[in-house]
């Protein structure tokens, strides 16, 4: 197994691990990967940190009461 591959296998479970679509025996694997394995742990820590950004400078727009029962009564409705 090529050093890419590797590197694509260890990104795609920490974001499987930050979107919790892990079972608990994953779950618990990873993270001790994460704290032994200086790889794993520098992807998972670049990772928290670029979603951490994320959370903290993007944010959704809010919508009125009226906007969400007007939709759901138009969904209701069909």
């Amino acid at each position: 197994m090529s050093n890419s591959e590797n590197f694509a296998q260890i990104k795609k479970k920490i974001h499987l691990f930050f979107d919790n679509a892990l079972d608990n025996s994953e779950t618990e694997n990873l993270l001790n990967k994460v704290d032994n394995d200086p790889k794993y742990s520098s992807i998972y820590r670049k990772e928290k940190d670029f979603r951490d950004f994320v959370k903290s400078n993007i944010s959704r727009p809010t919508v009125s009461n009226d906007l969400i029962e007007n939709i759901k009564n138009s969904i209701i409705q069909k």
